[in-house]
């Protein structure tokens, strides 16, 4: 194995890690009560998770879209410099807030400001990932990308930032709203299968 390709495959173990951490995480958010329920105790508890649930599986859906995502980027490169590695961890940065956020959302559920910050990291997430894909590009990390590809992962990338951005705007009106359009994001960030259908050719 080459020094670059050693170098590539570093990048990708520390993005597998974090992310699987990342996921990890947002489940331990999940804790079994140590003293027992009665039925009608239990149906309440369960009826009490309903938010916290529906946002775990949101922040997951999102969480291992962008590991899709990142793992399809990465199949188009051959090399990565230190500017990419940088741009790499950039990304990560505002991912391991998430389970924060998720959490927090959860807690206070009535208060805008916290799906604005979680808009906020999604939104961060996003913009590195498409500073990522276009240094790649114009700095020779990748090899030659048909141009329905790279409009593939453009658009699916945009398209996840600019719901993240709705979302974060309709929390101002309805938090309700806002929480549905975060529910659209795994579907976005899945949609475009350009991308993936190419994987079996490189």
């Amino acid at each position: 194995m080459t020094k670059p390709t050693m170098e590539l495959e570093r990048l990708k173990a520390l993005t597998d890690g974090v992310l699987a951490i990342v996921i990890t995480i947002l489940v331990l958010s999940f804790e079994v009560p140590e003293h027992r329920f009665g039925h009608d105790a239990l149906i309440e508890f369960f009826r009490k998770l309903a938010k916290p649930f529906v946002a775990y599986v949101v922040s997951f859906g999102i969480v291992a879209a962008y590991w899709v995502l990142h793992t399809a980027m990465m199949r188009y490169l051959t090399i990565a410099d230190r500017t990419f590695f940088w741009l790499n961890i950039l990304f990560l940065l505002p991912l391991t807030l998430l389970p924060f956020l998720t959490d927090l959302r959860t807690a206070y559920h009535n208060e805008y400001v916290t799906t604005l910050l979680f808009a906020g990291a999604n939104i961060a997430c996003g913009f590195t990932l498409y500073a990522m894909w276009g240094y790649a590009q114009h700095h020779g990390l990748t090899r030659t990308i048909p141009a329905e590809v790279d409009s593939s992962m453009r658009h699916r990338i945009l398209l996840g930032v600019l719901i993240n951005f709705l979302g974060a705007a309709a929390a101002l009106i309805d938090l309700y709203l806002s929480s549905a359009f975060f529910l659209m994001l795994p579907v976005i960030y899945f949609s475009h299968r350009t991308v993936d259908r190419e994987w079996d050719t490189v």
